[in-house]
Protein backbone atom coordinates (compact mmCIF):
# COMPACT_ATOMS: atom_id res chain seq x y z
CA UNK A 1 0.00 0.00 0.00
CA UNK A 2 1.35 3.39 -0.97
CA UNK A 3 1.93 5.87 1.85
CA UNK A 4 0.23 8.75 0.04
CA UNK A 5 1.17 11.28 2.71
CA UNK A 6 4.92 10.62 2.36
CA UNK A 7 6.69 13.66 0.85
CA UNK A 8 8.38 11.62 -1.89
CA UNK A 9 5.05 10.14 -2.93
CA UNK A 10 3.50 13.60 -3.07
CA UNK A 11 6.25 14.63 -5.49
CA UNK A 12 5.59 11.61 -7.73
CA UNK A 13 1.79 11.91 -7.84
CA UNK A 14 0.21 12.56 -11.24
CA UNK A 15 -3.51 13.20 -11.49
CA UNK A 16 -3.45 12.74 -15.27
CA UNK A 17 -2.21 9.87 -17.39
CA UNK A 18 1.31 10.37 -18.67
CA UNK A 19 3.08 8.84 -21.66
CA UNK A 20 5.51 5.98 -21.15
CA UNK A 21 8.22 5.35 -23.74
CA UNK A 22 8.15 1.95 -25.47
CA UNK A 23 11.51 1.05 -23.90
CA UNK A 24 10.37 1.91 -20.37
CA UNK A 25 7.05 0.17 -20.94
CA UNK A 26 8.81 -3.04 -22.04
CA UNK A 27 11.20 -2.90 -19.07
CA UNK A 28 8.35 -2.32 -16.61
CA UNK A 29 6.31 -5.10 -18.21
CA UNK A 30 9.17 -7.50 -17.60
CA UNK A 31 9.52 -6.30 -14.01
CA UNK A 32 5.79 -6.78 -13.39
CA UNK A 33 5.94 -10.33 -14.74
CA UNK A 34 8.88 -11.13 -12.45
CA UNK A 35 7.03 -9.76 -9.43
CA UNK A 36 3.97 -11.85 -10.29
CA UNK A 37 6.09 -15.00 -10.58
CA UNK A 38 7.79 -14.21 -7.29
CA UNK A 39 4.55 -13.74 -5.35
CA UNK A 40 2.95 -16.87 -6.73
CA UNK A 41 6.06 -18.90 -6.07
CA UNK A 42 6.20 -17.90 -2.42
CA UNK A 43 2.49 -18.37 -1.71
CA UNK A 44 2.07 -14.63 -1.17
CA UNK A 45 -1.09 -12.73 -1.82
CA UNK A 46 0.10 -10.41 -4.56
CA UNK A 47 1.70 -7.76 -2.39
CA UNK A 48 4.69 -7.07 -4.66
CA UNK A 49 2.76 -7.22 -7.92
CA UNK A 50 -0.13 -5.22 -6.51
CA UNK A 51 2.16 -2.55 -5.05
CA UNK A 52 3.96 -2.35 -8.41
CA UNK A 53 0.68 -1.63 -10.20
CA UNK A 54 -0.47 0.81 -7.53
CA UNK A 55 2.80 2.74 -7.68
CA UNK A 56 2.59 3.19 -11.45
CA UNK A 57 -1.07 4.20 -11.27
CA UNK A 58 -0.05 6.78 -8.64
CA UNK A 59 2.61 8.10 -11.04
CA UNK A 60 0.06 8.41 -13.85
CA UNK A 61 1.60 5.52 -15.80
CA UNK A 62 -1.77 3.84 -16.27
CA UNK A 63 -0.59 1.92 -19.32
CA UNK A 64 1.79 -0.03 -17.07
CA UNK A 65 -1.12 -1.22 -14.92
CA UNK A 66 -3.16 -2.02 -18.03
CA UNK A 67 -0.27 -4.06 -19.42
CA UNK A 68 -0.06 -5.92 -16.09
CA UNK A 69 -3.78 -6.69 -16.29
CA UNK A 70 -3.40 -8.03 -19.84
CA UNK A 71 -0.55 -10.27 -18.68
CA UNK A 72 -2.56 -11.51 -15.69
CA UNK A 73 -5.55 -12.19 -17.93
CA UNK A 74 -3.32 -14.33 -20.16
CA UNK A 75 -2.09 -16.16 -17.05
CA UNK A 76 -5.70 -16.91 -16.10
CA UNK A 77 -6.25 -18.49 -19.52
CA UNK A 78 -3.13 -20.66 -19.11
CA UNK A 79 -4.07 -21.67 -15.57
CA UNK A 80 -7.58 -22.66 -16.67
CA UNK A 81 -6.18 -24.88 -19.44
CA UNK A 82 -3.59 -26.60 -17.27
CA UNK A 83 -5.30 -29.11 -15.01
CA UNK A 84 -2.04 -29.71 -13.15
CA UNK A 85 -1.99 -26.15 -11.84
CA UNK A 86 -3.33 -25.58 -8.37
CA UNK A 87 -6.68 -23.87 -8.11
CA UNK A 88 -5.14 -21.68 -5.41
CA UNK A 89 -2.83 -20.02 -7.94
CA UNK A 90 -5.80 -19.37 -10.22
CA UNK A 91 -7.78 -17.88 -7.34
CA UNK A 92 -4.85 -15.69 -6.24
CA UNK A 93 -4.43 -14.38 -9.79
CA UNK A 94 -8.14 -13.64 -10.15
CA UNK A 95 -8.11 -11.72 -6.87
CA UNK A 96 -5.00 -9.82 -7.89
CA UNK A 97 -6.75 -8.76 -11.10
CA UNK A 98 -9.76 -7.57 -9.10
CA UNK A 99 -7.60 -5.49 -6.77
CA UNK A 100 -5.61 -3.88 -9.60
CA UNK A 101 -8.81 -3.14 -11.52
CA UNK A 102 -10.21 -1.44 -8.40
CA UNK A 103 -7.07 0.69 -8.08
CA UNK A 104 -7.18 1.58 -11.77
CA UNK A 105 -10.92 2.13 -11.88
CA UNK A 106 -11.17 0.03 -15.04
CA UNK A 107 -12.09 -3.57 -15.78
CA UNK A 108 -10.88 -6.08 -18.34
CA UNK A 109 -12.53 -9.20 -19.65
CA UNK A 110 -10.96 -12.30 -18.11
Amino acid sequence: MIKKDAPIMQELFQDKEIAVSPERRAMLGQKGRRLYAKYCGTDGRGICAESFAEYHIWRGELVVARDMLEFLSAQIAVLRQNEDMLNEKLLMTERLIERIQALLGETIAV
